[in-house]
C-alpha cells in the first residue's frame, strides 16, 4: 500500500558527515547543540512523542541524525519561526529538485525576486477563484467517489479500495482547480491516466526517463485543453504568466499535493469513524445553514492537522550560522519540529486529545498555529487544502454513517506518520434515509 519511492539524501555519508559538522563547530570556536547522534526517525518510530522527550532532557534545540545527516531540531512556535526568518539566507528549502524538467525549478526552492514574481501571480490566479463554486465541485466530487465506493463494498470495504476512493478524490478536486477540467470530461481522465505514470505509488524525487515521459504526456495534456482550460490555469494564462516554469510547477503541485491530501483525507476518516457526534454536528451545519455552515467542517479539519500531518518544517543548512548560541554547520539539516510544537499544552490544553472544538469559535493566531509553513514559503494553497477536506466532511457526513476498521496505532509512513497500513472505514447509508434525502 505504501509508495515504494527513491528517498533524497540518501547519498551522503553519515560518519563524514558528522565529522565535517564537528570541525566546523571547532573551526568556528562554537558548540554544537547538545543531543546523541541517533537516528531520529528510528527513535519516532518507536516513540511518536520522542523528540518531546529529547526537547524535554536537552532544551528546544537540540541534534542527531536524519536521512544519514546530521540534523538540528527546534522544538517550539516562535523559535522555529525565528531561526527560519532570521537565517533566511543560511537555508535552503528542501524540495524535489525538478530543474531537469522545468527551467527555474520548483517554487518551493526558489530565492529572491524570482521566488516572489512567481508567488505573487499564484497567489493571485487563486485569489480570483470562485470559492462557492468550488466548494460545491468539491463536494460533488466526494459524494460520487464515496457512493461508488459504499456501493462496491457493501458490508465493509478494504485498505486498498478506500485508499483508491481517496487518490480519486484528492487527484480529481485538485485536477479541477488547477487545470479547470470536469470529473465527467475525457480530458479529466486522461489528466488521472497521466499523474498515475507519474507518480504511480507516491513522489518519486529521482527524476528518471520514466518521469520525463509522463511529465512530457502531461504537458501535452494541458496544451490540449487550450481555450478549455480553467482553474488556476485560466487565470495565470490570462495574466500572461503560463511560462514552462509556471506549468511546470502547476504539474508538481497536483502530484505532491494529491499524495498529501490523501493522507490528510485518511486522518480525517480515521478520526471521523471515531467522533459520530462532530459528523452529526456537520451534517446538521450542512443541512440547515448552506453557505455558512463550515464552522464544525474545518474545526475538524484544523483539528487533524494539528493532530497529524503537520510534522516539521526542514531546510537544508548552506552557511555555518549561530542560533540560540549553538553553531548550526552548514552541510547539515534544520528541522523545525511542528508535530511537537503544536502538542504546547499552554496554548493546547489536553493537546494529545483529538478535539475540534479547540477551533470551533476561530483558529488560534498564526503565532502558535502554522500547519501549512512559518515564513515566506508558507503553501499558499492552504485555506484551499482545507476548503477541499471541509467538502469531504459535508459528503461523509450528510450520506453515510462511518464506521473504523483496524483503528491500530499510527505506524511512519514514507514522508508522514499514517494511520494502520490495514485501516479503512465502512460506509452505511442509513445515516442518508435519516435525513430524508
Amino acid at each position: 500500500m505504501h509508495p515504494k519511492v527513491a528517498k533524497p539524501f540518501s547519498e551522503h555519508n553519515p560518519l563524514a558527515e558528522v565529522a565535517q559538522s564537528y570541525g566546523r563547530a571547532l573551526l568556528a570556536g562554537r558548540r554544537l547543540p547538545p543531543g546523541d547522534l541517533v537516528d531520529i526517525l528510528e527513535l519516532e518510530r518507536r516513540t511518536r512523542a520522542a523528540l518531546l522527550d529529547i526537547a524535554a532532557e536537552h532544551g528546544p534545540v537540540f541534534k542527531g541524525i536524519m536521512h544519514r545527516r546530521m540534523v538540528v531540531c527546534v522544538v517550539g512556535h516562535a523559535l522555529g519561526r525565528r531561526v527560519l526568518i532570521e537565517h533566511a539566507k543560511s537555508l535552503r528549502p528542501l524540495t524535489i529538485e525538478i530543474e531537469s524538467l522545468v527551467p527555474k525549478g520548483f517554487m518551493r526552492g526558489m530565492a529572491g525576486e524570482t521566488h516572489r514574481n512567481y508567488r505573487r501571480a499564484l497567489v493571485q490566479a487563486i485569489s480570483a477563484l470562485d470559492p462557492r463554486a468550488l466548494d460545491e465541485d468539491f463536494e460533488a466530487i466526494a459524494g460520487r467517489i464515496l457512493a461508488r465506493y459504499a456501493a462496491s463494498t457493501p458490508g465493509g470495504g478494504s485498505p486498498d479500495a478506500w485508499l483508491i476512493a481517496l487518490n480519486e478524490i484528492a487527484a480529481s478536486c485538485l485536477i479541477v482547480l488547477f487545470y479547470g477540467a470536469r470529473p465527467e470530461t475525457d480530458a479529466h481522465a486522461r489528466l488521472v491516466a497521466a499523474y498515475q505514470a507519474l507518480g504511480p505509488h507516491g513522489v518519486v524525487w529521482n527524476i528518471t526517463e520514466r518521469q520525463a515521459s509522463a511529465f512530457r504526456a502531461l504537458s501535452g495534456e494541458i496544451d490540449t485543453l487550450g481555450q478549455k482550460a480553467g482553474g488556476i490555469l485560466k487565470t495565470l494564462s490570462t495574466m500572461g504568466m503560463a511560462d514552462a516554469t509556471m506549468l511546470g510547477n502547476l504539474i508538481y503541485m497536483v502530484e505532491i499535493g494529491r499524495y498529501d491530501l490523501r493522507g490528510l483525507l485518511r486522518w480525517i476518516s480515521r478520526y471521523a469513524a471515531d467522533a459520530p457526534a462532530w459528523l452529526e454536528q456537520i451534517a446538521f451545519e450542512t443541512n440547515t445553514s448552506r453557505g455558512a455552515g463550515d464552522r464544525a467542517a474545518q474545526a475538524f479539519v484544523l483539528e487533524t492537522l494539528r493532530m497529524n500531518q503537520s510534522e516539521r518544517v526542514m531546510r537544508d543548512v548552506r552557511k555555518n550560522f549561530i542560533f540560540e548560541g549553538w553553531l548550526i554547520p552548514k552541510g547539515g539539516l534544520l528541522r523545525v519540529c511542528m508535530w511537537e510544537t503544536h502538542k504546547d499544552a499552554d496554548t493546547f490544553p489536553r493537546p494529545f486529545v483529538f478535539d475540534p472544538a479547540r477551533f470551533f469559535e476561530s483558529a488560534p493566531a498564526a503565532e502558535h498555529f502554522s500547519p501549512f509553513g512559518l515564513d515566506h514559503h508558507h503553501c499558499p494553497l492552504a485555506e484551499l487544502s482545507v476548503r477541499i477536506c471541509s467538502a469531504f466532511l459535508r459528503a461523509l457526513s450528510t450520506g453515510y454513517d462511518v464506521a473504523g476498521h483496524y483503528p491500530e496505532p499510527a505506524m511512519r509512513g514514507p514522508y508522514h506518520f499514517e494511520p494502520s497500513s490495514k485501516f479503512f472505514v465502512g460506509l452505511d447509508a442509513r445515516r442518508r434515509k435519516r435525513l430524508g434525502a
